[in-house]
């Protein structure tokens, strides 16, 4: 979780919606007393490693408990830490990419600098699109040049060409969270700005040749360079060889889920999308369906559909479909929300950091006080927005389970 200016440092609340940073996070962790200030810096002290016996542990001789709990209890510190102190990372919702700007002027400098605004107000559009939905955004106000530069922290230019008259390039931005989050909010417009779960997509072609998946894949291309991976829903394509190994275009489109399970386990991911696409760039037709995993069990399977005019254009039609539904599921409307006291549970400290980022990542959590920790659960409570069922939904996109216990109460686990 990052801090979205540098003058909120450490301090008790994050201003924005996203993750608290209450005053009492670490207020009791494994029944310690450790307490962050605002204007106090506490150095965790690196513990002195013990002596370890001869010939190690093994499996036979397992780590002591005591080791392993003091072990576990500093990982799960350094990680809260590190979720305050890291940045976001690239893929974030809040970069625009491929953003096409071309203008002219009486030299070459008024040329770039009308490209160069025009293409800041069209990327602005574009995130505030990604953002919202189409019945709200009649309530967000003109985007002219000033207000986009307020929102913007960063820009880079690709494929720049220019004459004495003339700029063109590809433009990226990126864009202040914070910045974003208050202009929506002081309008009045609801938005969602957390990210689904991402899923790998396997974009086979259909040709006059018969299926192709891996080479001379147009198709293909078209999602590896699209910069899907900042959408809301991102999606991604396999780079390199890797996704040879575990499946070819006829076990893609004839849906082997043996083969679909393999690639999400060998990919990290639960959900695969198979896209069948025919035609060219004077007009593609596409059909297919997005499985989601557990383990190698078939949960859930969504089927998508349509018709464009190029590749790019059925490529942004599919993510728009997806974001769209992403948006209608956790979208808050009214003021709705409370609190909840919930026990986390896990076995690891993947799983501890699985359920983490699940919960820092959620839109619909505006605070999350870590109350206590230990080797196997933690208690924590969830300040949220929304209906229950909403956050529910919410967390089990990004791979946690909200769920009820008979003698533990409100729980949260990995998927």
């Amino acid at each position: 979780m990052g801090l979205d200016a540098v003058n909120e440092g450490v301090a008790r609340v994050n201003t924005d919606p996203g993750i608290g940073v209450g005053e009492g996070i670490f207020g009791r962790v494994a029944h310690a007393s450790f307490r962050l200030a605002s204007k106090r810096t506490h150095r965790l002290r690196q513990a002195r490693a013990s002596p370890m016996p001869q010939g190690g542990y093994s499996r036979k001789s397992p780590m002591p408990t005591g080791v392993f709990s003091v072990r576990f209890i500093l990982a799960a510190l350094a990680f809260a830490v590190s979720a305050i102190a890291t940045p976001a990372q690239a893929d974030t919702p809040f970069t625009v990419t491929g953003v096409e700007i071309d203008a002219s002027g009486a030299n070459a400098l008024e040329a770039q600098t009308v490209a160069m605004r025009e293409g800041q107000v069209a990327a602005t559009r574009v995130l505030l699109n990604r953002l919202t939905l189409p019945e709200d955004r009649g309530s967000i106000p003109p985007i002219g040049a000033e207000t986009a530069a307020s929102l913007i922290t960063g820009l880079q230019v690709s494929n720049e060409q220019r004459s004495s008259t003339r700029y063109l390039g590809d433009l990226t931005v990126n864009f202040s969270a914070g910045a974003v989050r208050r202009f929506l909010n002081g309008a009045g417009v609801p938005f969602v700005d957390s990210q689904a779960r991402e899923t790998l997509i396997l974009p086979v072609l259909r040709g006059s040749g018969g299926l192709t998946l891996w080479d001379g894949n147009p198709w293909l291309e078209t999602w590896r360079t699209g910069g899907f991976t900042n959408a809301l829903t991102p999606v991604r394509a396999p780079d390199g060889d890797a996704g040879r190994m575990f499946v070819d275009a006829a076990s893609a489109a004839n849906f082997d889920t043996q083969a679909l399970a393999d690639i999400a386990q060998g990919f990290g991911v639960s959900s695969v999308a198979v896209i069948i696409a025919s035609g060219g760039e004077g007009g593609v037709s596409y059909e297919g369906a997005i499985l989601e995993f557990d383990g190698t069990e078939v949960v859930n399977n969504t089927s998508v559909s349509g018709s464009a005019g190029s590749y790019s254009g059925a490529a942004s039609r599919v993510v728009d479909d997806l974001e769209s539904a992403w948006k209608r599921q956790v979208v808050v409307r009214g003021g709705s929300g409370g609190e909840l006291r919930v026990t986390v549970l896990y076995r690891s400290i993947d799983q501890w950091r699985s359920v983490q980022n699940a919960l820092t990542g959620a839109s619909l959590i505006s605070n999350a006080r870590l109350d206590a920790v230990s080797r196997t659960g933690a208690m924590m409570t969830l300040t949220y927005r929304g209906t229950t069922e909403q956050l529910r939904r919410e967390l089990d996109a990004r791979g946690a389970v909200l769920g009820e216990d008979p003698e533990l109460g409100i729980t949260v686990s990995p998927r």
